[in-house]
């Protein structure tokens, strides 16, 4: 990194730029579950495979069959596609005071670590929440956190948009009757896919484990992790809002990071301390095939006009 004007400034090296998105990678629990590659273009494609449904091609005897014994079975093809990608900038700011440095004997390393947790947080908010065409509260003053929403599309409007969804109504009015409506309006695939999971909210896990202790048992502990009725691994994720439960196998959804990572320090004696700036670049894009199917609730039917016409 070079020095410049006593602002030190520049683009981090290959090697420390794969443990920094490592860390990145390792402290945003979406990240785990999804295809997250790091791409050295801006903008390009990247391959996300989707299995067609399972099919067989038998041998028809002679006997009852006028086509005669066939010697070739059709190939099967995949539901391959390459996914586009235009990676947005994500930028974070943040302000290291010099207590923490001297008292804690920080070193680079923690140092890195610290950014890398806090940029994890808005990076998970976005590629979640992210929507373009966010309504501001105040139209002439958006708070930081919608303008880092309004970077890209994240998953939960790109799942609703592309009809990936299943509805529930006034009747579903547990947390485990909605799970159970979401699960049984996924294809059979899904349901048999042993890398289907439930993601949750925190809240919905909550208010789960209070149906647990009033009713009969649904979730099993295995193997250090909790499962729905023994069967489908419950994940919590950070950012989910409330009744939007996901189900299926998430590595349908593309989450490129950019390999060119910037990081801008300078003394900020104001706040006693060092102000830093980085600059990350990412995309979130779903495979058409995605095999995963997200809970919503039923659309309102519109009032009758008065006087009944």
């Amino acid at each position: 990194m070079a020095k410049k004007d006593g602002k030190m400034i520049g683009l981090l090296s290959p090697a420390t730029v794969d443990k920094f998105l490592d860390m990145v990678i390792q402290n945003t629990p979406i990240l785990k579950y999804v295809t997250c590659p790091k791409v050295e273009l801006p903008t390009g494609s990247y391959p996300v495979v989707s299995m067609a449904q399972y099919k067989t091609r038998g041998f028809s005897n002679a006997h009852n069959s006028t086509g005669g014994r066939k010697t070739v079975a059709t190939l099967q093809e995949l539901n391959a596609a390459d996914v586009s990608y235009n990676l947005k900038e994500l930028v974070l700011a943040l302000v290291v005071q010099d207590s923490y440095v001297e008292d804690m004997a920080t070193t680079p390393e923690k140092m890195a670590e610290m950014f890398a947790k806090v940029f994890a947080k808005d990076l998970s908010q976005v590629l979640i929440n992210g929507d373009t065409e966010l309504i501001l509260a105040d139209e002439d003053n958006p708070t930081d956190r919608e303008l880092t929403l309004m970077i890209l599309d994240g998953l939960l409007k790109q799942m609703s948009g592309d009809g990936k969804v299943v509805t529930y109504g006034s009747s579903e009015n547990d947390v485990s009757k909605k799970i159970v409506k979401l699960i049984s309006g996924c294809p059979d695939d899904y349901v048999a896919n042993p890398d289907s999971k439930i993601f949750i909210s925190p809240t919905d896990m909550t208010l789960l484990w209070g149906e647990v202790t009033t009713t009969k048992p649904l979730i099993k502990e295995r193997d250090g992790g909790l499962y729905f009725r023994g069967k489908y691994e419950l994940v919590e994720i950070a950012g989910l809002p409330q009744n939007c439960i996901l189900f299926g196998d998430m590595t349908g959804l593309l989450a490129p990071l950019g390999r060119e990572v910037y990081l801008e320090t300078q003394r900020y004696p104001e706040a006693r301390g060092y102000k830093g700036v980085l600059s990350v670049r990412l995309d979130c894009n779903i495979h058409p095939y995605i095999n995963m199917r997200m809970l919503v609730a039923e659309p309102e039917e519109p009032e009758a006009p008065a006087g009944g016409e």
